[in-house]
């Protein structure tokens, strides 16, 4: 059963979270590093707030699975510290905070990094998404402390994986086509067939400029290889490289990549900052890191030229957009690892990079996401301009996650016939928090 509570006063109480899960198959099997890819399973949150007048608001969020079982941990580890909260109607966004911090806490135990972090995040995105429209504004306004006017967004395409039985020739093609769209900075992963890569890469190396118009810049325009943390340690990435023919420093040309992304596990900052000393090429890392303190350790050893954040794993937007902003002050490029209906509120005026698969209505053969959201940021010539409406902007696609339980069946996880694969569940108030959060409210 689904506990309410209403709404004193100024303030706006969270009464529920729910989360559904959908599954999408995909037309082939993608090699990402060491992983096989067959499908792609997404969950959805909703957070419910009531207003002091009773009016219901709602937010959202979504993430990859990875094949964890994400929503049980939003159920059992972040809701029950976050239920029942309250947000002041005229600064929500302190409330917010509030409730990141007694999840963080009320978790700690078992939490901290990993997966309780990335469900801190989804509840905390969601919470973002219930506070811009209790203001009255788009999220990356209720994060400036002042005014501000909206700007576009340098946006990355993920434009090809070179899929097994394809030629380098096909696969370079198909990212030139991108190119020809007006993207100026598109990414391919890497496969393990040294001779496809290097063929590959030196087909886009000679033609992509043409198309583009522009030479290859670190962080901003070319070919990205994302290696999704495929190779063990820095005596294989650098053997990889070298077969590649981009194993040693380009001189005064410009950089064979745009960046490397993800060559070594981001913990392994040592061989991420080998690699970066022999090749000179610049390195890209962030994606799926739920620790601040492993992009501290890169920084620190040189190993980090564009920060990449993962806004869900890192734990939402209370903890990313202060992290983009101590980025932007060293100098850093910023970047971020999908979710871009998320990622382009970040940053301030000056914004971040944001991620995003081929958006056509058919959709793309690598990623479904594009389908999953209504809404979100303006993708344009190799820009992404963030909403104006109030809140995140997007909302979930209701052909692939539902929120609305079924009151025939008797569990509280719910079987849906209403998308691809989907299980919605509620989280009521319960008594599972620690005394703090208690007090803290």
């Amino acid at each position: 059963m689904t506990s309410r509570a209403t709404s004193p006063g100024g303030l706006a109480r969270i009464t529920e979270v729910r989360t559904s899960t959908t599954v999408v198959a995909l037309p082939q099997p993608l090699q990402l590093g060491a992983m096989t890819v067959t499908r792609r399973e997404y969950v959805g949150v909703q957070v419910r707030a009531v207003l002091p007048d009773g009016t219901e608001v709602t937010g959202v969020s979504y993430a990859l699975t990875r094949e964890a079982p994400m929503a049980e941990i939003v159920e059992r580890l972040v809701a029950p510290h976050v239920v029942g909260r309250d947000l002041p109607v005229d600064d929500p966004a302190a409330g917010v905070r509030a409730a990141w911090d007694a999840a963080l806490r009320g978790s700690a135990i078992v939490g901290r990094v990993g997966l309780v972090r990335r469900a801190i995040g989804l509840v905390d995105v969601a919470l973002w998404d219930v506070a811009g429209k209790v203001a009255g504004v788009p999220v990356w306004r209720l994060l400036e402390s002042g005014p501000v006017a909206p700007s576009a967004r340098p946006a990355i395409l993920v434009a090809a994986y070179p899929t097994p039985g394809r030629t380098a020739r096909a696969v370079a093609d198909e990212v030139l086509d991108r190119a020809r769209a007006g993207w100026p900075l598109l990414k391919i992963s890497r496969s393990p067939d040294r001779d496809l890569m290097r063929d590959l890469l030196a087909i886009l190396r000679a033609e992509l400029p043409g198309v583009t118009g522009r030479e290859t810049e670190a962080g901003r325009s070319g070919v990205v290889v994302d290696v999704g943390f495929g190779w063990r340690d820095a005596d294989e990435a650098l053997a990889d490289l070298d077969a590649w023919g981009i194993g040693a420093p380009a001189g005064a040309g410009a950089p064979a990549l745009a960046w490397l992304e993800d060559p070594v596990l981001p913990e392994d900052a040592d061989g991420a900052a080998r690699i970066r000393e022999v090749t000179g090429l610049p390195l890209a890392i962030g994606d799926e890191v739920t620790d601040p303190e492993v992009f501290a350790r890169l920084a620190a050893l040189g190993a980090l030229d564009v920060a990449r954040v993962d806004v869900v794993g890192i734990g939402g937007l209370t903890a990313a957009d202060p992290l983009v902003r101590s980025w932007q002050d060293a100098g850093l490029v910023t970047s971020s690892h999908v979710y871009p209906e998320v990622s382009v509120h970040l940053g301030g005026a000056q914004g971040i990079g944001v991620e995003t698969f081929e958006r056509s209505p058919q959709g793309n053969p690598y990623d479904p996401a594009p389908l999953l959201v209504e809404g979100g940021p303006e993708f344009s010539a190799g820009t992404a301009l963030p909403p104006e409406v109030p809140g995140l902007g997007f909302t979930l696609s209701p052909t692939y996650f539902t929120f609305e339980p079924d009151p025939s069946l008797p569990s509280m996880r719910l079987a849906s016939e209403t998308g691809p694969g989907t299980t919605p569940t509620a989280c009521p108030t319960d008594d599972n928090r620690m005394l703090g959060d208690q007090e803290d409210r």
